[in-house]
């Protein structure tokens, strides 16, 4: 984890330094490219494994991660240690559809509650169903992205839009997350590391298909 720490370090550092300098002050709006959020808006994402690895205020954590693509198109994620712990099981639907299944003591926190539910629900792409969505360029990236009261969730695909970079959370001000896709992408995406730049939270799931053996 090392390694992925550092990988995450200068831009944090680089906003400390910037103070109070927008996040997104080089965003221009742009005409939405229909097509473009046709290919990458990630709403899907299909039933699958993750070997997770999380980094929180110094704690680390690790085990297995299952999403679960449910018959009336809403998410289950479900996450438990190795020795099969369960550290918590939620359930996404649309939009302020959130349920706690079970969770574990420790985390069962108002403010981690909170993180965890907007982190994933970026990460399935639930604000981006409701529509509305806007678009933004800059010199080297397009943003689409839906406002939501004081924040803006995006996804971000190159100025070609050949390929879907990452998936962001942030205000006028300040980037907050960012979720970083490796590989294929949706529906199936080999990696995702999801990165908090105002505090220590790093979450980073790798697919692994079930027959594979757990380590």
């Amino acid at each position: 984890m090392k390694q992925f720490r550092m990988r995450y370090l200068l831009p944090s550092v680089c906003a400390f330094l910037l103070g109070c300098a927008s996040a997104y002050r080089s965003l221009s709006p742009v005409t939405i490219d229909r097509s473009c959020i046709a290919k990458y808006v990630p709403l899907k994402i299909a039933t699958s494994w993750y070997h997770a690895s999380i980094e929180a205020g110094g704690k680390h954590f690790s085990g297995l991660v299952l999403i679960k693509s449910m018959p009336d198109s809403s998410h289950r994620i479900v996450f438990t240690s190795e020795a099969g712990l369960t550290f918590f099981d939620f359930g996404f639907g649309e939009p302020n559809e959130f349920k706690v299944y079970s969770i574990f003591k420790k985390l069962n926190r108002k403010p981690i509650l909170r993180t965890l539910r907007k982190d994933f629900e970026l990460m399935l792409g639930i604000p981006f169903a409701s529509g509305g969505i806007l678009s933004w360029e800059t010199p080297e990236e397009t943003f689409f992205g839906v406002q939501q009261k004081k924040e803006t969730v995006y996804f971000i695909t190159d100025k070609d839009c050949s390929s879907l970079r990452r998936l962001e959370r942030g205000t006028k001000r300040k980037r907050k997350i960012s979720v970083l896709i490796a590989g294929k992408g949706y529906p199936l995406p080999d990696t995702l590391d999801i990165v908090h730049y105002a505090f220590p939270l790093e979450i980073r799931l790798t697919s692994f298909q079930k027959n594979e053996s757990v380590r």
